[in-house]
């Protein structure tokens, strides 16, 4: 009888252990990633480019403007600030089927009127730029619908990789991030024809917005003046928005602008705005007060502390230079705590434009309000701890280097059709990226160097992630301190 004790506890233990393995080899959150799943036995061999006789293995968006150009681009002489977020009516047809190569000829499963613009800051100023479009009826109001596998919406992004020449990133780390995080934008390749003409490889995105999929929570009644809400630091707009009035503006510790984008213009009264900017203020008055890290006055009560962690790790890990500054999503029910959102990732991994970012040191923690949550010393460790963890199995050098081999692989043919039209790039003299030594001759190129900068980048961390404790021990924290 004792035998068979022994023999049970051995089972047990050794399920644990194939338990807790699993635990860092799964991903966190279930999410589908499409070089995973769509069309990845269909052979793909053409290069063409031409409208006639295109096939590929991903997606094939079709725009048609008639004749119209689409509003968005900076005019000559005039400043990204400046341009006005005007739309026009178009048509959009979406071929996707499944175990056969996609023509422009096929039956669309997506034909539907749209409303487009160029979006994004600087990159409307690149040669191959990305939209805003949304999905209308015949009255012109929205017009839900599902697109590619992912949740139905009206309104989407097609980010058009150009300044990344890998392609990847953007798709790579919202799914990486998705299994990370509570949500993270849903992504799909395609490739796209503008009136006819090919355009390239693009990643149509979710927009971060409510909704179901999206981001759940309370929805608005319109009748009450508080309000579940979604607001981004970015750029101050020229266009008729609602900026908060929130108190980490008089701290001056920013100086970009706190936009709300949902409730939307439509829905939004001064008094939403205010609620919005009275409640984000309550935060940051927590975060910034002899109190921040008091169980009953602290910051803690205010934001989801998990959900920050992991967006300062994601954006510490990749370097994702515009994080905390630009294109960085705050979100809330209106019975739950803040949480953060992820946006953008074209920059990240050494391939920010304006200057070479260093592989070594941190970041994130001078960052508005990640300046203060570092101070704590319990946030700073759960920092630590959440990192080790990740790099056991999502942030592993060997997942991420596997990820980016298997997406390469997926994207096959559609990259070098891609770069038929956009291989001018690789060219020295159309180099965008500022800094000796960053030219890239090549996609493959690309990715080698996205490959070794992030297994490097993660490689250092491993080595200095317990320097973090620095910014929160009390000897340089004592005028923050009660």
């Amino acid at each position: 009888m004792k035998s068979k004790w022994i023999y049970v506890g051995a089972v047990l233990l050794s399920l644990a252990g194939v338990l807790s393995i699993a635990k860092f080899a799964e991903p966190e959150n279930a999410r589908v990633q499409q070089h995973k799943s769509y069309n990845t036995e269909v052979k793909d061999t053409n290069l063409s480019v031409e409208a006639s006789d295109f096939s590929s293995h991903l997606p094939v968006v079709s725009i048609e403007t008639d004749g119209q150009t689409i509003p968005g681009r900076p005019e000559q002489g005039q400043r990204v600030s400046q341009v006005e977020n005007t739309f026009i009516s178009a048509r959009m047809q979406i071929m996707e089927n499944d175990g056969k190569l996609n023509t422009l000829k096929d039956e669309p499963q997506v034909d539907a009127d749209i409303q487009i613009r160029v979006r994004g800051n600087s990159s409307r100023l690149f040669d191959k730029v990305g939209y805003l479009f949304k999905f209308t009826d015949t009255d012109g109001s929205d017009k839900p619908y599902e697109v590619m596998g992912m949740e139905q919406d009206s309104t989407w992004v097609l980010h058009g990789p150009f300044l990344d020449k890998t392609l990847m990133r953007n798709y790579m780390w919202y799914n990486l991030s998705g299994q990370i995080m509570e949500w993270a934008p849903d992504v799909r390749f395609c490739e796209v024809f503008l009136n006819g003409a090919y355009q390239g490889v693009y990643v149509m995105t979710e927009q971060i917005s409510v909704g179901e999929g999206r981001i759940e929570v309370t929805e608005y009644d319109g009748r009450s003046n508080i309000s579940s809400y979604i607001v981004c630091v970015d750029r101050e707009s020229v266009n008729d928005v609602d900026y908060l009035d929130n108190f980490t503006e008089y701290a001056r510790r920013m100086t970009s602008k706190v936009e709300v984008k949902y409730p939307g213009a439509r829905k939004l009264t001064p008094e939403i705005t205010d609620y919005i900017s009275r409640d984000f203020s309550e935060f940051e008055k927590s975060l910034y007060s002899y109190d921040y890290t008091s169980k009953r006055y602290g910051y803690r009560n205010y934001i989801d502390t998990d959900n920050f962690v992991d967006y300062f790790i994601i954006n510490e890990v990749t370097q994702n230079a515009d994080a905390g500054i630009y294109s960085t999503y705050f979100y809330k029910d209106i019975t739950g705590k803040l949480k953060m959102s992820v946006w953008d990732f074209n920059n990240c991994c050494d391939n920010y434009m304006e200057y070479q970012q260093p592989m070594a040191g941190f970041f994130m923690q001078n960052r508005t309000w990640f300046f203060m949550l570092t101070k704590d010393e319990d946030f700073t460790e759960k920092i630590i701890t959440r990192y080790r963890q990740l790099r056991k199995g999502i942030l592993s050098d060997d997942n991420v280097k596997a990820y980016m081999e298997e997406v390469q692989d997926y994207l096959g043919c559609a990259v070098e059709r891609n770069f038929r039209v956009w291989g001018y790039t690789f060219e020295s003299q159309n180099d965008l990226l500022a800094g000796e030594g960053r030219q890239i001759g090549s996609y493959e190129e690309a990715v080698e160097q996205y490959r070794k900068r992030l297994v490097s980048r993660m490689g250092w961390l491993d080595k200095h992630i317990d320097d973090l404790y620095s910014y929160s021990h009390e000897s340089v924290n004592k005028k923050f301190n009660d």
